[in-house]
């Protein structure tokens, strides 16, 4: 290769693993500075040939470099939000969650809305959802909103009902659900997105400008964990705040985006396509709901709840209406990422993709962006072979495995020996693009990348493994946070592997993960994180 007088970033002396099937390992890459992109892999010696008058080189001192990670799943606006609110993480109770939303109360005038986030009614004594009557003892002057831990249910008083006009007259709205006392009146719990956006379209909004503030601070602790790309999942006000930080050249890690449903028709009438936008914000395709969360218990069953004989979940959109709106976004050359947790909004989920293919193959139409199903925590051992026949990709997240083991034992019964089977689904063929589903759960890939393959959170190291047979490989969970993830995005030629053309996105671990004992994988320090070839955390000297 002839170099021109381009800037020419060296690295030698690595331990590079490149997820590159054609060259799985080197220890020397060039990186084109100009471009971003890589220019060759190889030994040091065949990279030290490209060295040229511009060329910086750094030596890597024998440290373990991989592919950036990339995070399949994530809310990021919405995880800036949460951290600007009140955190009800690992609250004891009700009564404690209460006295913080006192002591936040106490800080603000009568009237502004007070928002929190992540009470895990599972955690708690008796395990029953919460009322607004505590709420209303406490705080009764201001309008309170606080998400449960899967954000699929929300948590009110009555000054905010009474705002949303939310009386024992107020319909359920398709899809959600309005928790209702003997009386008929509402009990302040309200359960999945329709009947939360009750509330949401009359709470006064966040200030953007301390979003943006908290976004740039979440990005750069997901640069200093070796991120370099996310699937981004959310609305036009996040699209928005993601543009204001492209205008700064702020936006890294890259940013792919999937719209929401109600975007849909929007985006096809002005022809917007999958890869739409450039190597920093990109557009994907469109998110949509089956069902709700485990959590709440209202993810999509075949069978009813344990002790709950009729609560199947919800289903929050019907098949005629994914059919339709899958057939639509492959119409318009959009990727489809359906969240579906439960069973029954699996199959569902599954119903509509095969119909669109089916579809596509009478008509020589077929889709060309990827299917993807986002969490698929259970499912029926036909409906995984399914997944595999269609090539429809399992969005997975290791760390709910880990978080939710009591709760699928609890409410599953003995379904639960066959969920979060990761192990499974990869023997069956299904293509894993891992994530974190941040702010659910934590956003670090090497505490994710522990859970995955030790299937135990690394806070708790009294507990035994859970369903360790569907444990992955440090390699497989590896693959699926590289390769997989770029490929669920339809972005496997320009992101996931080290190799000739594709961007340089790359972390440098201190040690290396391949060769140290599991249990010390979600402690492992990232020396560096680079994007575009552009050191954007870390030193290495």
């Amino acid at each position: 290769m002839v170099l021109s007088r381009r800037p020419v970033l060296l690295l030698l002396n690595g331990d590079i693993h490149t997820m590159d099937a054609a060259n799985p390992h080197a220890t020397a890459l060039a990186i084109d500075r100009s471009s971003g992109r890589i220019l060759a892999v190889g030994d040091d010696a065949e990279i030290r040939t490209l060295a040229g008058p511009l060329t910086d080189t750094i030596d890597l001192g024998g440290r373990t470099a991989l592919p950036g990670f990339i995070d399949a799943h994530t809310h990021l606006a919405g995880y800036a939000e949460t951290r600007l609110n009140v955190d009800l993480r690992h609250i004891s109770s009700e009564d404690a969650a209460v006295a913080k939303v006192r002591k936040r109360a106490a800080t603000l005038p009568p009237g502004t809305w007070i928002y929190g986030q992540s009470w895990d009614v599972n955690e708690w004594p008796g395990q029953r959802f919460p009322t607004k009557a505590s709420l209303d003892a406490a705080v009764p002057e201001h309008p309170v909103i606080l998400s449960s831990h899967d954000f699929h249910s929300i948590w009110v008083n009555s000054a905010a009902l009474h705002l949303a006009n939310i009386t024992a007259q107020t319909p359920d709205p398709a899809g959600g659900r309005i928790e209702r006392g003997g009386d008929g009146e509402p009990t302040g719990m309200l359960f999945e997105g329709p009947a939360e956006a009750l509330i949401e379209r009359v709470a006064a909004p966040i200030d953007d400008d301390l979003l943006l503030a908290e976004l740039r601070r979440v990005l750069a602790e997901l640069r200093a964990r070796g991120v370099t790309g996310v699937h981004n999942i959310e609305d036009a006000h996040s699209l928005h705040l993601m543009q204001r930080l492209h205008a700064e050249g702020a936006l890294q890690p890259r940013i792919l985006l999937y719209i929401r449903r109600d975007a849909l028709q929007e985006a096809i009438t002005l022809g917007i396509e999958a890869g739409f936008g450039d190597d920093y914000l990109r557009l994907a395709g469109i998110k949509m709901f089956m069902d709700g969360a485990l959590g709440s218990h209202t993810a999509a069953m075949l069978d009813p709840y344990e002790g709950e004989a009729e609560n199947r979940g919800l289903l929050v959109t019907s098949e005629p209406e994914v059919i339709e709106e899958v057939r639509k976004a492959a119409g318009g050359n959009l990727g489809i990422a359906i969240h579906a947790i439960g069973d029954r909004a699996v199959r569902t989920a599954l119903n509509g993709i095969e119909a669109t293919l089916r579809q596509g193959a009478q008509t020589g139409s077929a889709p060309v962006q990827r299917f993807r199903l986002e969490h698929v925590q259970l499912a029926a051992p036909e409906d995984l072979q399914r997944m595999a026949r269609l090539g429809v990709v399992g969005s997975i997240q290791p760390f709910h495995a880990v978080v939710d083991r009591f709760s699928a034992e609890r409410f599953w019964g003995a379904r639960h020996k066959r969920a979060y089977a990761y192990q499974t689904m990869r023997q069956l063929g299904i293509p894993l693009a891992l994530g974190s589903d941040v702010p659910v759960d934590t956003a670090d890939p090497l505490r994710i990348l522990h859970a995955a393959i030790v299937r135990r959170d690394d806070r708790s190291p009294e507990q035994t493994p859970w369903l360790p047979d569907q444990a992955l490989t440090l390699r497989e969970a590896l693959y699926a946070y590289t390769v997989g993830a770029a490929y669920a995005g339809g972005q496997e030629g320009l992101q996931g592997s080290l190799a000739p053309g594709k961007l340089a996105d790359l972390v440098v671990l201190a040690e290396n993960p391949i060769t140290m004992p599991a249990e010390q994988l979600a402690g492992a320090e990232v020396a560096a994180t680079l994007v575009g070839g552009e050191m954007v955390h870390g030193a290495l000297e």
